[in-house]
């Protein structure tokens, strides 16, 4: 059964790094009878006991599901967890995830990680009573990097956005998640080997094109991707819980590369047949 929304509600993230002058206009253009607002950051003004939560949901080993993560264990306010998640993301610390051999792992050392599903139910608790029934559809951009737990093969992966109410959409995960082309990895390996200091302009010196073949920080397209994401939670709803299509150039293709991130959100940025028919009967409810 297709659920009918009225409200959805967007939340900025914190590092400004979104421009919703354009990612709202472009989300109406494929509901245009829906009211649309753009409120302040969700975790804005947090407190000691907010803060200690966010900090009880952290991922510190990728290889063992939630409920056998080793717990941390804050002193206080001034703990440097509870001080790092009340000023995010203005600050930095590094995450506890072991740097072993594996590349993949390597990726995220200097990131902290979060399971969604936890933050999701933590971000749900806070929502007002008159604004959580079915009318009103709450999209959360985050920067902290959020991960899902797979049993496929027993352990965390970086994701772009949970999917629910209230949706997640992490703009770190935007640039973090989605693989990067094989030869950026092939260059990371050699710098490694050499001891050689990871320097970005020297990496993106491997593409002969001068657009790269990824969204990096600071890449303008990052609003195209985040409106690609915010329509696929949308279509969480519509679609009874599976909103993604295996259509490369529909905007609801689970993108697992930087590559299929950039055709299917940027090069085409359309739906499917099958989908814009949904949309369509969505629209003339």
């Amino acid at each position: 059964m297709m659920l009918k929304f009225n409200n959805v509600h967007i939340y900025r993230n914190h590092a400004k790094n979104l421009d919703f002058n354009v990612i709202v206009p472009e989300i109406q253009k494929y509901f245009p009878k829906i009211s649309i607002e753009v409120r302040q950051p969700f975790l804005n003004n947090i407190d000691n006991v907010f803060a200690e939560s966010l900090t009880s949901i952290r991922i510190s080993d990728i290889k063992k599901p939630f409920n056998e993560q080793p717990g941390i264990k804050v002193q206080g306010k001034f703990d440097k967890n509870i001080v790092y998640e009340m000023n995010f993301p203005r600050q930095l610390i590094f995450s506890d995830i072991n740097n072993n051999s594996s590349t993949t792992e390597r990726q995220y050392k200097e990131l902290i990680l979060y399971d969604g599903f936890m933050m999701q139910r933590l971000l749900g608790t806070t929502i007002n009573e008159s604004e959580s029934n079915t009318d009103h559809v709450h999209i959360v951009f985050e920067d902290r990097l959020i991960c899902t737990f797979s049993e496929e093969d027993w352990r965390y992966h970086a994701r772009t956005f949970v999917a629910g109410n209230p949706s997640i959409i992490s703009t770190t995960g935007i640039v973090e998640a989605p693989a990067k082309p094989k030869e950026w990895y092939i260059k990371q390996m050699q710098l490694a080997i050499y001891d050689i200091d990871r320097d970005d302009d020297q990496i993106d010196g491997i593409f002969s094109s001068n657009v790269k073949k990824y969204i990096d920080y600071g890449d303008y397209r990052i609003n195209f991707a985040a409106v690609g994401y915010a329509i696929q939670a949308l279509f969480f709803f519509i679609t009874e819980g599976d909103p993604f299509c295996n259509d490369i150039n529909c905007r609801l293709y689970n993108a697992h590369w930087q590559e299929e991130l950039l055709q299917s959100q940027i090069q085409n940025k359309g739906l499917c047949n099958k989908h814009d028919a949904l949309l369509h009967q969505f629209n003339a409810v």
